[in-house]
């Protein structure tokens, strides 16, 4: 390889590596993260030879395109949190009233993990972007 080969080769690198860490800073939502995913999935397929995934992927790649829209991303996913806030708020109702109660300490160790699980799914449906 000449002198001028390597260059270039290396420029092409260089390049390759700011572009994939460029694209990488870049975090992509909503419908947008949609069909990037499914355009991964969709060359990841085709790499391997797989025409049936391909062939679905393709469809949803359509079906992405033709009806997503971010706004109804975001409003399914302000429902799922509001679903999930409820969910806490009555497991924490039936915590506090079986403890009132004097319920049997099995049953409240068994609401205090209900709620621990209604909490998590919680805070991990809001640190989800739609």
């Amino acid at each position: 390889m000449n002198r001028l080969s390597k260059t270039a080769l290396t420029l092409l690198v260089a390049l390759a590596a700011s572009a994939t860490a460029s694209a990488a800073d870049t975090q992509l939502t909503g419908c947008a993260a949609k069909r990037e995913s499914i355009r991964s999935e969709l060359r990841q397929a085709q790499e391997q030879g797989l025409s049936d995934k391909v062939a679905g992927l393709t469809r949803a790649l359509d079906e992405v395109n033709a009806h997503c829209r971010d706004n109804m991303l975001v409003e399914r996913h302000n429902k799922k949190v509001l679903k999930a806030q409820a969910k806490v708020n009555q497991t924490e109702r039936s915590l506090r009233l079986a403890q009132e109660a004097n319920k049997q300490p099995k049953k409240i160790a068994k609401l205090e993990g209900k709620l621990e699980k209604a909490r998590a799914d919680l805070a991990a449906l809001q640190a989800q972007q739609p």
